[in-house]
């Protein structure tokens, strides 16, 4: 392929040699030299026919080179073959114009460009080298030096020694080019002695020759000294604005009388820009101007004769051919102008005729823009024409509209019948919206609906076609789910008569069931007896609470008398007196409640209650026992880090808060480490034994455990140095109601009260969140339900709890109450929440989407960005991350290995062990950290202002990168030797779990 683009782009370079060839007008030589050198086949892969037509364009081009510019080359003779030669530029030796054959020269081209040099005389000896040089070399030394002596020399009018000396400067360092240029300058201006000059520059290495300043000096020493072609080809490798006023003027003049008029007013003009004064060439500019008059004159007066017969396109023609030769053409220009508008006239004319008889829309409104533009003096009437037609546009789109909307309506497509209504709510008059919003019932509900205004254009379609569903659905008799549907969308449709209809209706099903299931239960509680059950009076109470909930649809009146009669029978089933036993006392120690169990130790006085009193206290005293050993911890800034080992054997860390690390050593034992007092504790109780925390209050040093086999048994337990005991313990399944489906997705502790635990139960399609009082009657205090399909659940802050559920398309957040914070964001509220860490203390949501990292407040509103975080984009967090917002840096952990991503830098740090590396939860700090098992002791170093030096960090994935590079950062991130500071795990071992996923 390649092979194949290189012959094609020959055989254009051929064509172009050829036009050159035939052409009359002859290019410079840096033209010739690079034809020459494209068109030379000599490394193609070229039939025999098209290499020798190859080589016959070369030489032709090569002779021409050499007839016109000759004086400017030399011929090396090549070192093998006396028949070829090289063509060599005099000045500028690193041009060439490739090697040729000596038997296809021209003769003319042979005498313009001299003999061939001979051999290259046998290099002195030494000896006669360094005599040689030491009578080249002035006595003055360095050229500095050599430069003041020629100036002592002229002052003295020895022009010839002066003359001699500056000859022999020669410079190696590009800071002796300023005495250099000194040099050249005094030869010429001040002696004329352009000839020497010329040597002293080529004398000079030949690195030095390519610098700019060297070049132009060269170019006007040659000028100066009449070898124009020399002057000519230096000039032409050069920029004309690097170039110097005099310069310009030189090289504009050797343009001129090349006859290249348009270049030398061209370098006229960039001359006069530049600021100095210029004594020489004062009359070039007169000359160059008569030169370009003579030439644009008869164009001019072809133009006269041509606008005289009205041929207003071929004077045109002809004024620009004039304007091109001589620009300053003051009266070309101005017949020019007449041109111009006469035939700007004559147009106008024809558009004013076309705008009479044209019927189409589109088409006027081009012709009246193109008429606004050229008509300036009717401009206010064509613009008064164009308000008309584009109101005459704009109307017929609108009954275009209309048409389009009747048709859908009546195929019931009423998606594109949105897109039409909310074309027609914006861009149509009020009384056409009107007219729109009157075509069907179902579009009046759209009509100003301040509702649906706020939300985004998509999710108030999904609303509005929601509503015609559950219409729909209504009028064919399935009324199944349709209640809760319409109290969704009461939100967006509630005063629309239509709507009002459909929810009276369903509202007067729903009160019919209401009234059936509160008849059910006030049944089911009549039937109660205090006297047989023993549990009735709790039973009751459940009834009751169940009753609540079906009456929420009742009037009020009606909902009262239901309470009242179920309230009599409650107060039917109470005893006159409340009546407690030891094993109540005994419960409620267990579940602790410590202000229930101190009431009913009050009301068993008698002798014999003490004394299973007595024995239920040290039965849970002792259940409830965990003994405590404090280990020494020191904070140790001077410790050796090494984060390519792991933490001691048998240590395993399954939990943190913002102020400890829990360790686990065995079954019965767990150390925690509290990060805030920098103090270390061993707790052991055999209790522990498949124990795992799933909540804590940090401040209090209370946690919440569960255990992982049954997934049943929680246990409550205070671990701290001043305390340490189990304080609560009860069975989830006879504390919670649910359903045989149901997943518990979170339990949380009451901050504020004891025996209080929130609950996150998935079951089916929904889920629950209910706040419990865990008491010798169990009951449920407030309850939030919404939709799902995918559930996690959070805790988002303590004092007051609140609480996160992310659903797969909504985000929710719950106050201790289980209500929603006023003025949370509804565009954050519907839709899910990638959930990258959160911060307890400041309940802030660290949330991540496109290349983005938002930090959310309790009302899903950002308070904080990070936008150059273009990774994440690619990541999938499973567990949350643990979040440093002083450092902007998540810990991030793939197949086992750790590494810290800032999310402000968009950089990975490397991969290490992350054994002994043990951090708090957001906001999280880092610590190194050495435990010596056998002597309990743990030394810990905090690392978080260290992480910049300690781990070399690189950017694995650029902003703005394309897919390949996307697919390049997984591999980066997945391969556990990359940027890595861990030695690969042997053979055979398993890798630890992940948390990332890409």
């Amino acid at each position: 392929m390649f092979i194949k683009e290189g012959v094609m782009s020959w055989q254009q370079h051929v064509k172009a040699a050829e036009s050159v060839l035939e052409s009359a007008r002859i290019p410079s030589s840096p033209e010739l030299i690079s034809l020459i050198k494209r068109v030379n086949p000599t490394c193609l892969q070229l039939p025999e026919t098209d290499r020798e037509h190859g080589y016959r364009i070369k030489n032709q081009l090569q002779n021409l080179l050499l007839e016109t510019y000759g004086e400017t080359f030399h011929l090396a003779p090549h070192p093998c073959n006396a028949d070829i030669v090289l063509i060599k530029h005099n000045a500028l030796p690193s041009i060439d114009a490739c090697h040729a054959d000596l038997k296809a020269l021209s003769v003319k081209a042979l005498d313009t460009v001299g003999s061939i040099p001979s051999a290259p005389a046998p290099s002195p000896t030494t000896k006669e080298a360094k005599g040689a040089k030491s009578r080249k070399q002035p006595a003055s030394g360095s050229p500095k030096e050599a430069v003041s002596n020629a100036e002592l020399l002229l002052e003295q009018y020895e022009y010839p020694q002066a003359e001699e000396l500056l000859a022999t400067i020669r410079i190696s360092a590009p800071g002796d080019m300023p005495t250099l240029i000194k040099a050249a300058r005094m030869l010429t201006e001040q002696m004329g002695a352009y000839q020497r000059a010329i040597e002293l520059l080529l004398a000079q290495p030949r690195h030095l020759l390519k610098d700019k300043v060297v070049r132009e000096l060269l170019a006007m020493t040659y000028y100066g000294n009449g070898s124009i072609a020399e002057a000519r080809a230096l000039f032409e490798t050069a920029e004309p604005g690097d170039l110097e006023k005099g310069s310009l003027y030189a090289y504009a003049d050797i343009s001129f009388k090349d006859g290249n008029l348009s270049q030398a007013f061209y370098l006229l003009k960039v001359a006069e820009e530049k600021e100095g004064f210029v004594t020489t060439h004062t009359s070039l500019r007169k000359e160059l101007e008569a030169a370009m008059f003579a030439e644009a004159e008869p164009y001019l007066q072809q133009a006269e004769v041509a606008f005289a017969r009205t041929d207003l396109d071929h004077a045109q023609s002809l004024l620009q051919q004039a304007l091109s030769l001589y620009p300053n053409f003051k009266k070309a220009r101005e017949l020019a102008g007449e041109v111009e508008a006469m035939k700007t006239g004559a147009e106008v004319e024809r558009l004013w005729e076309r705008l009479g008889s044209s019927e189409k829309c589109t088409e006027r409104l081009d012709l009246l823009a193109r008429l606004l533009e050229r008509d300036k003096e009717r401009g206010e009437h064509i613009r008064d024409l164009l308000i008309r037609e584009k109101n005459r546009q704009k109307q017929e789109a609108v009954e275009e509209r209309l048409d389009t909307l009747r048709a859908l309506a009546a195929q019931e497509r009423w998606e594109e019948c949105y897109d039409n209504l909310l074309w027609l709510s914006r861009q149509a008059a009020e009384a056409d919206y009107h007219r729109a919003c009157a075509i069907s019932p179902y579009f009046s509900a759209l009509c100003h609906n301040k509702g649906l205004r706020k939300l985004s254009d998509e999710n108030a379609m999904e609303q509005w076609l929601r509503f015609i569903r559950v219409k729909r659905q209504v009028q064919q008799g399935n009324t199944e789910g349709c209640w809760e549907m319409v109290q969704d969308l009461q939100q967006y449709f509630y005063g629309y008569p239509l709507f009002k209809e459909l929810y009276d209706t369903l509202l007067e099903l729903e009160s019919a069931k209401a009234r059936r299931e509160a008849d059910q239960l006030l049944s089911l509680m009549d039937e109660l007896d205090a006297e047989e059950e023993r549990d009735a009076l709790a039973t009751a109470r459940k009834l009751y609470a169940q009753l609540q909930k079906s009456l929420a649809v009742l009037p009020a009146t009606e909902r009262a008398a239901y309470k009242e009669d179920a309230k009599h029978t409650i107060r039917r089933l109470e005893p006159e007196t409340e009546w407690w036993s030891p094993l109540d006392y005994r419960e409620a120690l267990i579940l602790g409640n410590s202000t229930k169990a101190a009431q009913i130790r009050e009301t068993l006085t008698r002798p014999f209650h003490a004394v299973f009193l007595d024995q239920y206290d040290n039965e849970v005293t002792q259940m409830f026992a965990i003994s405590a050993e404090a280990i020494p911890m020191i904070v140790s800034p001077d410790l050796v880090v090494d984060l390519s080992s792991e933490l001691a054997e048998g240590l395993n860390k399954f939990y943190f808060s913002d102020r400890h690390v829990l360790l686990r050593e065995d079954e019965e034992t767990i150390i925690v480490l509290n990060m805030w007092r920098m103090s270390a504790t061993k707790y052991r109780s055999p209790n522990f034994k498949d124990l795992d925390v799933i909540d804590c209050l940090p401040d209090k040093d209370v946690f919440l455990l569960v255990n992982s086999q049954t997934n049943n048994t929680i246990w409550r337990a205070t671990l701290s140095e001043m305390e340490s005991r189990f304080t609560a313990a009860f069975d989830i399944n006879e504390n919670f109601d649910c359903q045989d489906d149901a997943v518990f997705k979170g339990i949380f502790m009451s901050s504020s009260k004891d025996n209080s635990y929130y609950a996150v139960i998935r079951e089916g399609s929904k889920f629950r969140v209910v706040k419990q009082s865990i008491d010798l009657v169990t009951s449920t205090v407030r309850t939030y339900q919404a939709p799902c399909e995918e559930l996690d659940a959070f805790r988002l802050s303590y004092q007051p709890d609140r609480f996160l559920a992310l659903t797969e398309n909504y985000t929710h957040v719950l106050e201790s109450n289980l209500d929603p914070p006023r003025g949370c964001s509804r565009i954050g509220s519907t839709q899910g929440l990638n959930c990258l860490g959160i911060d307890a203390g400041k309940s802030q949501i660290y949330a991540f989407g496109d290349g983005i990292v938002n930090v959310l407040n309790t009302k899903l509103r950002a308070v904080k960005q990070y936008l150059n975080a273009a990774t994440v984009a690619h990541m999938t967090i499973t567990l949350l991350a643990a979040v440093c917002p002083e450092k902007d840096i998540a810990l991030v952990n793939v197949d086992g290995r750790k590494l810290f991503y800032n999310m402000k830098t968009n950089m990975f740090s490397q991969k290490f062990s992350g054994g002994r590396v043990l951090g708090t939860e957001t906001p999280s700090r880092w610590y190194y950290t050495e435990i010596d098992t056998p002597n309990l002791a743990v030394k810990v170093k905090d690392i978080t202002d260290e992480l910049d030096t300690l781990l070399e960090w690189q950017v694995f994935l650029p902003a703005g990168a394309d897919e390949g590079a996307a697919v390049e950062f997984v591999k980066k991130l997945e391969d556990p030797d990359f940027f890595s500071i861990v030695q690969s795990a042997p053979p055979g071992e398993p890798p630890p779990g992940n948390d990332t996923k890409c």
